[in-house]
């Protein structure tokens, strides 16, 4: 309870990660002193020698940790944010689609990352049971206003969700080695127009997962695939 609580403030603490930056040079510089005589600033014994030695070590594998760390998390969870990306090539769908997405809504970055053909991007149900964002309704008095479908409970509207799911030009999904099928495995409705590779944190070891390692990374960590898909017109009978 009380790491889910500090997980939520810590978004509230980067003003003070500089801080926190300093503070850590400020002790690496000052590690020799620790072995120095403090009547002899001029003291070079051997403990001083090899704290002053240690020093571009630990600089070493703090550098090296933290690359590892950041390649793990551009490389393995990035793919909702390119994904959205391969929609600037697929504008022959026309203006007035629809986007749709599922159970990723919360991994949905921002509408910026939405060509103008897309007219509207739509929630479709899969389960979740909380409020939802809507588009943007200025008839309803702007930011000052409290629409019927908001509330205080974090309940789902039944608004929030499109009920029609024809409607839907493209559709967004994570594809996990799971024993449910996705929506959009129906290769009859649905092409695949993008497919990046998205890593499955269940799935893969923590120790692996977590750092960088050339090939060990891909070799021992599980994929799956985060899809763009495109329904397919179908004839007219």
């Amino acid at each position: 309870m009380i790491l889910v609580i500090f997980l939520s403030f810590c978004r509230f603490l980067y003003p003070i990660y500089p801080l926190i930056c300093v503070a850590a040079s400020a002790v690496i510089e000052s590690f020799p002193d620790l072995f120095r005589d403090k009547y002899n600033p001029n003291d070079n014994s051997l403990l001083v020698v090899i704290a002053k030695g240690l020093r571009p070590l630990i600089l070493g594998l703090i550098l090296c940790a933290s690359h590892a760390r950041t390649f793990s998390l551009t490389n393995g969870y990035s793919a909702p944010l390119e994904i959205y990306k391969h929609l600037e090539l697929h504008d022959d769908a026309g203006t007035g689609s629809t986007l749709c997405i599922g159970s990723e809504w919360h991994r949905f970055p921002s509408s910026f990352f939405v060509p103008d053909y897309v007219s509207e991007v739509r929630w479709i149900d899969d389960g979740f049971r909380g409020l939802l964002p809507f588009p943007f309704n200025s008839t309803l008095g702007g930011t000052s206003a409290a629409p019927s479908y908001f509330n205080n409970k974090n309940k789902a509207s039944d608004q929030q969700y499109l009920q029609d799911l024809e409607k839907c030009t493209f559709l967004v999904e994570l594809h996990l080695q799971r024993p449910y099928l996705p929506r959009g495995s129906d290769l009859n409705t649905w092409e695949v127009v993008a497919a990046l590779p998205y890593l499955d944190r269940e799935l893969s070891p923590s120790k692996y997962r977590s750092f960088f390692i050339p090939y060990l990374w891909q070799q021992k960590n599980v994929f799956g695939l985060y899809k763009l898909l495109k329904r397919i017109p179908q004839p007219e009978t």
